[in-house]
């Protein structure tokens, strides 16, 4: 004799069973952002020291800032933000226009002299390391399925 057992499932069951963490969301979330910095890492330009005379000859602090963050993940979502708060994260990423005003820099063609100038230095465009390595991450992460940012 066959009989009929019917079950219910609640949202916050199967939400929770998916994204609390170490189960199956939280643990894409966390291989995603890992994913998402180690690129971002290998992509990240390093300066030469002798441009960098005017703050102590200190590089590597751009590619060192990556890191990645789940706050504002809850029971119904799952969420990555990834940061890289060096100062001049921005310039890196996006570039930055011609400067019009007075600048002190160190530059390898003068042998890492510091000097300070009033001339238009050129801008540059920015490299997208974030962007560039999203991309990546996302399409080997989905098997190419999701779109470009």
């Amino acid at each position: 004799m066959a009989s009929r057992v019917n079950v219910d499932i609640s949202d916050p069951a199967i939400i929770a069973a998916l994204n609390a963490p170490g189960r199956p969301v939280s643990r894409w979330r966390d291989e995603l952002g890992d994913a998402i910095v180690s690129g971002a890492r290998g992509l990240s330009p390093v300066n030469d020291p002798l441009n960098a005379m005017h703050r102590g000859g200190e590089v590597g602090t751009y590619k060192a800032s990556w890191r990645w963050s789940r706050v504002g993940s809850n029971q119904h979502r799952s969420r990555l933000t990834v940061i890289n708060d060096s100062d001049h994260a921005e310039f890196v990423e996006y570039g930055r226009g011609v400067s019009t005003g007075w600048e002190r820099f160190s530059w390898v063609r003068w042998g890492g002299a510091i000097r300070t100038v009033k001339r238009g230095t050129s801008g540059y465009p920015g490299k997208h390391v974030l962007q560039h390595a999203t991309n990546t991450a996302v399409a080997a992460a989905t098997g190419g399925t999701a779109g470009r940012i």
